[in-house]
């Protein structure tokens, strides 16, 4: 089977959740299928639409390079027409036999239309809030968190109207433009998600959570799916094991760096903790969030005369290093996370968690059965819960031993051939 995988960027350029898991999935099914992917290009000094091509083993990527800036109107920021006839030849090129889109971001949501009316069947998985949100994680920069997209609440976030009007101040442009202006530019993109939905063969979800949220917005109940995400465990089964009876002092956070994470929610609660001899280290990358490009600075500042340390991103073969030089994994997100890879790996590297009560991680961590949870954004609730692992070994070495559920990638691949043979034959059926 040819199978070609959309996504918002793959590593080495960035490595987050999703990107971690489209590399390791595209070599799994490299070993029986031809696996293509397409991506978003990060690469520096490439000019707007400039593609180059590189190999990741049997994997061939081809990367676009967007400038997410050249943008004139609202809908320019999810809809490319230059892109998708981009993508269009490059289908025609592959001929694949499925396309299963993993992240539209910074892309065109058009492109899913392009493959089906080339013939092939669409599976798409929503790991995030987007496209019905476009900031994808839906929260605010308040860090609020919206439990229902309301067009009045998005237009205060995005200003649909003010986009592409430069040189005004946002606030008198949504005033000469008129929020039924703005309104009228999201009940577009609500009308060009359903339009583009409709060519999707199967939705895939990776946790109930997330699928029940994104039904409710307007995803097809009857199409739609829950498959969690497979991780590749040999990797994984190299990190060395506690010593058990031993307390916990180094406490990692894993991830990219962004306001929605609780990145400064947990270095807040690190500087109330009471437990001496602690330290916190911090692995992932800063990278720009809706007009934020210092982030990075900020949270060293915040962090000053502390014993927090930070190491920058991370590649997937660094994870089991990483996961060894820590003793306690703390995920502190605000956001409606839809699934939680970390934890995962934090389970099969017998590391003990702290989540945020919130998403997905509410799924997979139950409170004082395999680790202890908070509620999102409550640092003193966070600071008592690290004093507390760090103060009961027998606690840690109960939620470590505990653990939960982890598929496999080879498990993982199989159910997903599955997925896509099912999807060729509904469509081979349609054109009888």
């Amino acid at each position: 089977m040819r199978i070609v995988y959309v996504t918002q960027s793959y590593p080495p350029e960035r490595v987050g959740g999703v990107e971690v898991y489209v590399k390791g999935l595209a070599r799994e099914l490299s070993r029986g299928h031809e696996v293509f992917v397409f991506s978003r290009g990060l690469k520096s000094g490439l000019g707007h639409g400039e593609v180059y091509e590189s190999d990741d083993g049997p994997v061939r990527v081809t990367r676009v390079h967007v400038d997410l800036g050249r943008v004139n109107e609202f809908r320019d920021k999810y809809m490319r027409p230059w892109l998708t006839g981009l993508f269009r030849e490059y289908l025609k090129r592959i001929g694949p036999d499925v396309v299963h889109v993993q992240h539209l971001g910074g892309m065109s949501l058009d492109m899913v239309r392009a493959a089906a009316e080339l013939g092939a069947p669409v599976v798409m998985t929503l790991s995030d809030h987007q496209p019905y949100c476009p900031r994808g994680q839906r929260i605010r920069n308040d860090k609020r968190v919206c439990k229902k997209i309301v067009p009045d609440e998005c237009l205060e976030c995005l200003k649909p109207q003010t986009v592409g009007i430069h040189g005004r101040p946002g606030k008198l442009a949504a005033y000469l433009m008129g929020k039924a202006k703005g309104k009228e530019m999201l009940e577009r993109m609500r009308e060009d998600i359903a339009e583009q939905f409709g060519s999707v063969s199967c939705f895939i979800m990776p946790s109930e959570s997330h699928r029940r949220i994104m039904v409710e917005e307007g995803v097809p109940g009857e199409r739609s799916r829950v498959l969690a995400y497979g991780l590749d465990l040999s990797e994984l089964d190299k990190v060395p094991r506690r010593p058990a009876g031993e307390p916990v002092r180094k406490f990692g956070y894993l991830g990219t760096l962004i306001p929605s994470k609780g990145v400064e929610d947990v270095i807040r609660a690190f500087k109330k903790l009471k437990t001496p001899g602690c330290s916190l280290h911090m692995h992932g990358e800063a990278v720009p969030y809706h007009g934020i490009t210092d982030y990075d600075k900020r949270l060293v500042e915040l962090a000053r005369s502390t014993e927090i340390s930070f190491y920058g991103a991370y590649q997937p073969a660094d994870l089991p290093r990483v996961l060894a030089t820590v003793d306690a994994i703390i995920m502190p997100s605000r956001w409606y996370e839809s699934y939680g890879i970390t934890i995962r790996e934090a389970f099969r590297a017998r590391r003990p968690v702290i989540v945020s009560d919130v998403g997905a991680f509410s799924e997979a961590v139950e409170h004082e059965v395999n680790g202890l949870t908070f509620r999102p954004g409550d640092v003193f609730e966070l600071a008592a819960a690290m004093d507390r692992l760090a103060g009961d070994p027998a606690l840690a070495d109960k939620f470590a031993a505990a653990g939960g559920p982890i598929e496999g990638l080879a498990e993982h691949a199989a159910k997903l051939i599955e997925v896509y043979e099912g999807a060729r034959s509904s469509m081979q059926s349609e054109k009888k």
